[in-house]
């Protein structure tokens, strides 16, 4: 939005400079993304009086000119078109100098001697675009500085954010600025003719969700009247170039309270009906922008008898619209929905003016009455306006009784860490057009994302100085969340796996319906994501796939992510996919496969470090089936277990003994069919305190029978006793023996391999 400073003078006072406007204006929220002076940006030009005008004898485009400046005559060679003798036009002379570097000299073109260049509004930078010489007032004297004439104005072009459609307009502006200390002036309300109702014309609305209110007033105008000096001015501070009189009135009003007004010329609507309705298939319109556009049924169009005649909030039809000689006029101010403004002018990227305004949604309802008003006023003011034939307004607005928003004072004390007067709340809140209610605020129907406490609050925020507000912590604020805590302990499983070896994998969470027991969506995103997977073995299995069709065999993968079920449920699991060798080798040891093993390992003590993680494990070798879907033909080793929640468990320390400790070797035979937790159980069930540790250091099995019986095995289990208190005598260490041989062949029929 590019907001005139000096428009903004009709609204309110403040003193300052152009930047200390633009810095409050960003501390209140709405940053100031650029800053530009208007007016002549060329100093030395000035006014000159085009004697004659001649055609250039060596040039077509070209034409030759004899100027006065008021020091007599000069020739100048001129590449524009739309001047003539008697023409007061701006001069630059030998010797000025324009931003972009260039320096006017005296040379000749094609031959012919040129002192001085004629200038465009353009080139000296009081418009944006701009064809042809500018044309001064022939009564403007000569030799006048375009200076005093153009003497400019700031022009700040503010970044709208989407939720506030008010700040769209100079009144929304005007409101905000006098919320942030500028001193607002009183406005006389809209004094426009009376309307009586409209005859000879209808409206119809086939839905009144795509326009819930629509106005339409017939009225006769005076041709060939100009638009007045101060509204081309204002329009082209804001980036807009005067159309004549009809259209800039309407540019004016979209400026000035931000509603869209459309004009079209009632001699060339078929029919005596208007129809707001959705486009037809195939149907087309050829657009003020000048391009034909053809409609889907999605499009909101305006439609006469014939067709469109103009895209509804987007552009108006180029067949309808106004010209100079224009003397009959039906002028339309309506409301449309934002969402099918929207649609329309992405799919056709025509992001008009009023497009942004429909589009971005929020406008004032009453909007359309006084838009309609203005309109009229202003061409009363201007002397066109002939008659007003009459108006007629469809739709009704729903009303709801506005809901007061609570505001308590202690909890804004509690969330800006200072106190506020109430006064101040008060006197703020009003001037932004809040109404008190009991305890609460009632939001004006130009704030429709004012909804709750916390937006109240913040309103009161930034418009507070908040380079002088202190900093202080939420005393209720907790410093970690629990989301926090199960981020961190996943992140250290993470580095846990990644210093094992392993390689994190990223799949995603949607599935094609196919894949084992996912859990399908209602609105699918695709073939390929139409359920929510429940397992993360598929994913990593398939990233297998890739590795080893890519040469790389020896695989060590994981992935933590979220899986679902069918009831509803959803939790964070831990995939494992081992394959190939366990780790490169060299010529210093074998080759060792990977398999159930290493997995097991890596699941206790993972485990061990990170409580909470499911007992339960799916450990397993993948199937013919899962390996033939991910394209794998190697063994492939996988496992998923459920990372559950952190629990809390108190860190076990034991003091180091000083003592030496004793080792004892027992190598034992027992029936192949008892599995070691049993032989382990055996030895910890009759150990004294000072078993220090217990492991297997050999596994033998005799198929032949000759040195171990068939049917048995012989396992060779190390036990190492310390005592923290003293060092152990060979008769104690003798008697703990005895008791664990006799507690193993109790239990697990395991004895002695050398007495046998």
């Amino acid at each position: 939005m590019k907001v005139s400073l000096e428009w903004l003078r009709d609204w309110c006072d403040w003193e300052g400079t152009p930047t200390q406007v633009a810095d409050l204006f960003t501390r209140g929220g709405t940053e100031v993304i650029s800053m530009r002076s208007t007016g002549s940006q060329v100093p030395g030009v000035i006014t000159a009086k085009i004697l004659e005008k001649k055609p250039h004898p060596n040039a077509d485009r070209l034409t030759v000119c004899q100027v006065d400046d008021g020091t007599g005559p000069r020739q100048v060679v001129c590449g524009a078109r739309n001047h003539n003798a008697g023409d007061i036009v701006p001069l630059a002379r030998p010797g000025t100098a324009f931003p972009g570097g260039m320096t006017i000299k005296s040379a000749k073109l094609r031959g012919e001697s040129s002192e001085g260049m004629l200038c465009s509004a353009k080139e000296l930078g009081i418009a944006e675009d701009a064809e042809g010489l500018l044309l001064l007032p022939r009564e403007t004297p000569l030799g006048v500085p375009l200076e005093k004439l153009f003497p400019g104005e700031t022009v700040l072009e503010l970044e709208v954010t989407p939720n506030r459609a008010d700040l769209a307009c100079m009144e929304g502006v005007a409101r905000e600025f006098a919320a942030l200390g500028a001193k607002p002036k009183d406005r006389r309300p809209i004094q426009a003719p009376a309307a009586g109702p409209l005859s000879g014309w209808k409206v119809e609305i086939n839905d009144p969700l795509d326009c819930p209110r629509y106005s339409l007033t017939a009225i006769e105008v005076k041709a060939g009247i100009d638009s007045p000096d101060w509204m081309k001015n204002r329009l082209s501070a804001c980036g807009m170039r005067s159309l004549g009189l009809l259209v800039d009135v309407t540019n004016y009003v979209l400026l000035e309270i931000g509603q869209p007004v459309h004009a079209f010329d009632a001699a060339k609507v078929q029919g005596n009906t208007i129809r707001i309705r959705r486009a037809k298939a195939g149907e087309k319109i050829t657009g003020l922008d000048g391009g034909s556009h053809e409609l889907t049924p999605q499009d909101l169009v305006v439609a006469d008898a014939r067709g469109p005649v103009a895209l509804a909030g987007v552009v108006g039809g180029k067949e309808s619209a106004v010209e100079p000689g224009t003397r009959k006029i039906l002028l339309e101010s309506a409301r449309f929905h934002p969402g099918t403004v929207r649609k329309t002018a992405r799919r056709l990227s025509l992001h008009t003016e009023s497009s942004r305004r429909f589009g971005r949604g929020g406008l004032d309802p009453a909007l359309v009455e006084r838009a309609r008003n203005r309109v009229l006023a202003l061409l009363q003011e201007c002397g066109a306006l002939e008659k007003v034939d009459g108006s007629s307004t469809t739709g009704t607005e729903e009303k709801k009784a506005p809901a007061a928003i609570p505001l308590r004072l202690a909890k804004v004390e509690r969330m800006i860490g200072q106190a506020l007067d109430p006064k101040k709340i008060q006197a703020r809140l009003m001037t932004l057009g809040f109404e008190a209610k009991g305890e609460g605020w009632v939001a004006p129907t130009w704030r429709e994302d004012v909804r709750e406490e916390m937006d109240l609050i913040e309103e009161l925020v930034r418009l507070e100085n908040l380079d002088q507000m202190p900093s202080a912590l939420d005393p209720l604020a907790e410093g970690e969340s629990a989301e926090d805590r199960e981020d961190r302990r996943r992140r250290r499983i993470r580095t846990f796996l990644t210093e094992r070896g392993f390689t994190e994998t990223l799949t995603g969470s949607l599935v094609r319906r196919e894949e084992g027991t996912a859990v399908n969506l209602s609105v699918p995103a695709g073939p390929d994501a139409a359920a929510l997977r429940s397992s993360l073995i598929p994913g990593i299995l398939g990233s297998a796939g890739r590795n080893v069709s890519r040469g790389t065999t020896d695989l060590k993968l994981f992935e933590i992510g979220r899986v679902a079920g069918g009831e509803g449920w959803e939790e964070i699991r831990l995939a494992l996919l081992v394959a190939g060798r366990e780790r490169p080798v060299d010529w210093q040891e074998k080759e060792e496969k990977t398999g159930w093993f290493g997995l097991k390992g890596i699941l206790e003590e993972l485990r061990a470090r990170f409580p909470g993680v499911a007992a339960e494990e799916k450990l397993r070798e993948a199937g013919a089936a899962e390996k033939k879907q991910a394209g794998l033909k190697i063994p492939v080793w996988v496992a998923e277990v459920s990372l559950g929640t952190a629990s809390s468990r108190l860190a076990e320390n034991r003091e180091l003994s000083s003592f030496p400790g004793v080792e004892r070797d027992l190598s034992l035979v027992l029936p192949e069919t008892v599995p070691y937790a049993e032989v382990e159980k055996a030895i910890r069930a009759v150990a004294p305190p000072e078993l220090e540790s217990l492991g297997v250091f050999d596994r033998f099995r005799d198929p032949a029978g000759a040195r171990v019986p068939k049917g048995s095995l012989s396992l060779g289990c190390r036990l190492k006793f310390r005592s923290p208190t003293l060092t152990l005598t060979e008769e104690m260490v003798n008697g703990w023996e005895k008791k664990i041989l006799e507690s193993l062949s109790a239990r697990c029929q395991a004895k002695l391999r050398g007495v046998l």
